[in-house]
């Protein structure tokens, strides 16, 4: 999936029109547009990169609900007081 835009214009003025052959042209200009993708390089490493920031933290936060979710508890007092004393 890509985008077309004029380079020449202004970005906030862009008008779009359709020539009889079906070439897209820059309503201001008359330039043909060009194609610009979705996703360039840069946005793939930044993509990438605060990926790897954002995804152990995720894990993270995951694993302390599970954790909490599952206390045990006990039923044996005997065994917290073991347990705290060691």
């Amino acid at each position: 999936m890509s985008r077309y835009y004029c380079p020449f214009c202004s970005s906030s003025y862009q008008l779009y029109e359709t020539r009889s052959d079906g070439v897209l042209i820059c309503g201001q200009c008359g330039d043909p547009l060009t194609k610009k993708p979705v996703i360039n390089l840069r946005k793939f490493f930044a993509l990438l990169l605060s990926s790897a920031f954002v995804v152990p933290l995720v894990i993270m936060i995951v694993f302390v609900i599970k954790d909490i979710t599952n206390k045990e508890t006990f039923k044996n007092m005997e065994n917290v007081v073991l347990m705290t004393f060691n």
